[in-house]
């Protein structure tokens, strides 16, 4: 039994411990992560240095006046490239010599490796701890800094701002034709930052700036210069290769052909002047020029669709006249301008009209044409083919045509010269005076005949200087300047007949006016030949010539002059009254139809 109880004892040990690794098995498979958690942390701690190690690195930082700036590498080398760069830009943003002085200290440490600066990077972060500096968004517009703001959406904000000012209800887009640039940099903290507001409003400073422009369908000179503020001269000195008067042609205009290429041109320049009175001088559609407007300096531009009342200018027609010399003209057929109703889609700058297409168009009143007679019959020639010379200096105060004065229209046989009362004037050319006395509405009046049928007039003279019967010279004085007859100021109303048919004076007169120097008739001159008279009393004979008073009794058959109560008091600047048209000669007066000098007092010169 001991034996059996000494043999039965092993077992038992044996058997226990196959119990126990059977428990730990059956343990094992039901709880599996037990077994491996030993496993699992040390791979863990292996896996966290790896990637420590491959992330970071051993590198440099700089504390300035105890702030960490940031990480870089290449130690003490980096650091003093990145001071100088610091202190080369500092200076140029403060204009003066700058030098880093804060106390700085440089440690060495791990840190990732996507943190790591370059050299412009930390004299970023040197810059940031300059207290003369400030690190902002600035706005720059075609490359002018207008301000700075600590954030971007106060610089959107002054761009709507500018963008609302010019927004209607007919408006469909908007857009900014500047050059914008945002930056983010540093400027001199003394610089300041704005508000939105602020920032608008320098955005709205208006400047005058020059663009180019597209000359539109039907645009005018006037037009064009009244919708940018300029002048002509203005124009003109933006565009000097180009011929404003050249291009200024009226559409479809054709002239018959003149003798004479350039009556031909003074034609053209006429019917131009004809055309501008009343509509305006036309432009050339699709002529490039430089025009200036003032704008604000954000330039902004936009799209409108507008109904508008559009005038329509009327068709420029010519007709030639055999009756008329070359470089004359009649109006027979008054334009008028027509309307019509258009839809356009309108293209604006800084609020201006710039260009526009048309999206439907209605004609509501059609355009009466302006039909103008041109001469064609050859200029009488002068003698040796010159010129006349002006008879006094001063401005055309009333051209040669028809003129609108006194309600109405009427025919100017001549021009009107202003000039100071008294101012001598001078005889146009060689010839004999063949009147001077009292005409009707002419007043004191001088006639002179030159040869090859010219004769010249002179007319509401204070003073008469010379007798019918007297030989004068070009540039002699003959009288002087008055306001006689039927005349509303100081001037000298000159004609120049041809075989008694009145001419426009300005065919034969230079381009500038070449009169003598002026000269006062004093008081004192009339008397002058009075004295002379007194040893030249054996020339009594010559007193007959007086014959020219037979003419005064011929003045009471004057049809006119019952019509001079007629003479309103409204006053025509420089000039005289004019007779009624229907009781003057058109321009294409035939010489048996002109009326004689003796009877000259029916016409208003």
């Amino acid at each position: 039994m001991r034996g059996t109880s000494q043999n039965s004892s092993p077992p038992d040990w044996r058997e226990r411990l196959a119990r126990l690794r059977q428990n730990l098995e059956t343990q094992g498979v039901l709880h599996p992560v037990r077994t491996s958690l030993p496993f699992l942390g040390i791979t863990a701690v292996v896996l966290s240095g790896a990637i420590l190690i491959s992330s970071c690195t051993l590198c440099y930082t700089v504390a300035i006046q105890g702030h960490r700036v940031t990480y870089f590498e290449g130690g003490e080398a980096t650091y003093q490239q990145a001071v100088s760069q610091a202190e080369r830009r500092t200076s140029e943003i403060l204009n003066t010599d700058y030098s880093f002085t804060q106390e700085v200290s440089l440690k060495t440490t791990l840190a990732p490796k996507d943190r790591l600066a370059s050299t412009t990077q930390v004299a970023d972060s040197i810059m940031d701890t300059i207290p003369e500096l400030e690190h902002v968004y600035t706005l720059w517009v075609d490359g002018v800094m207008v301000g700075a703001s600590q954030d971007s959406d106060t610089i959107n904000q002054a761009m709507n701002l500018v963008k609302e000012r010019y927004a209607t209800p007919d408006t469909r887009s908007i857009t900014v034709d500047s050059q914008v640039n945002l930056r983010y940099e540093y400027i001199s903290a003394e610089t300041g930052v704005l508000s939105a507001r602020e920032l608008a409003d320098l955005l709205l400073t208006e400047a005058p700036r020059t663009f180019p422009y597209t000359v539109q369908e039907g645009e005018t000179l006037e037009v064009l210069l009244e919708r940018f503020g300029m002048t002509q001269e203005r124009l003109q000195a933006l565009n000097p290769d180009i011929d404003l008067e050249a291009h200024a042609t009226a559409m479809g205009l054709e002239l018959s052909e003149p003798g004479e290429e350039e009556s031909e041109e003074g034609s053209i320049a006429n019917l131009i002047e004809i055309w501008a009175a009343e509509f305006g001088t036309p432009l050339e559609a699709g002529l490039e020029l430089t025009v200036e407007q003032t704008c604000p300096l954000l330039v902004v531009s936009t799209v409108e669709e507008q109904s508008l009342t559009r005038t329509v200018t009327p068709e420029l027609q010519t007709q030639p006249d055999a009756t008329m010399f070359n470089g004359e003209q009649r109006i027979l057929q008054e334009g008028a301008a027509g309307e019509e109703a258009v839809l356009a889609r309108v293209v604006k700058r800084c609020g201006v009209p710039v260009a526009s297409t048309d999206l439907s168009a209605v004609t509501t009143a059609e355009a009466t044409p302006l039909i103008v007679a041109t001469g064609t019959q050859p200029k009488p020639q002068l003698p040796d083919g010159c010129l006349f010379l002006w008879p006094v200096r001063g401005p055309i105060t009333s051209d040669y045509g028809y003129r609108f004065i006194f309600g109405e229209n009427n025919f100017h046989r001549g021009i009107d010269i202003a000039a100071p009362a008294g101012t001598a004037i001078n005889a146009a050319a060689d010839g004999v005076v063949t009147f001077a006395g009292v005409k009707g509405t002419y007043g004191n009046l001088v006639v002179v005949s030159h040869q090859n049928g010219f004769a010249t007039y002179y007319a509401h003279c204070s003073k008469l200087l010379v007798s019918p019967g007297d030989t004068v010279t070009q540039g002699q004085p003959v009288a002087a300047v008055g306001s006689t007859g039927r005349s509303t100021g100081p001037h000298c109303h000159f004609e120049v007949r041809y075989q008694n048919s009145p001419i426009d004076p300005l065919l034969y007169l230079p381009g500038e006016n070449n009169a003598p120097a002026r000269t006062e008739i004093t008081e004192e001159e009339p008397e002058e030949p009075a004295e002379t008279e007194e040893p030249v009393t054996p020339e009594t004979p010559e007193v007959p010539e007086t014959p020219a008073l037979p003419e005064t009794p011929e003045e009471p058959e004057i049809p006119d002059v019952p019509q001079e109560p007629a003479e309103p008091e409204l006053p025509h600047e420089g000039g005289e009254e004019a007779a009624p048209a229907e009781e003057t000669a058109p321009l294409n007066v035939t010489a048996e139809a002109a009326l004689a000098p003796e009877s000259e007092e029916q016409e208003s010169p």
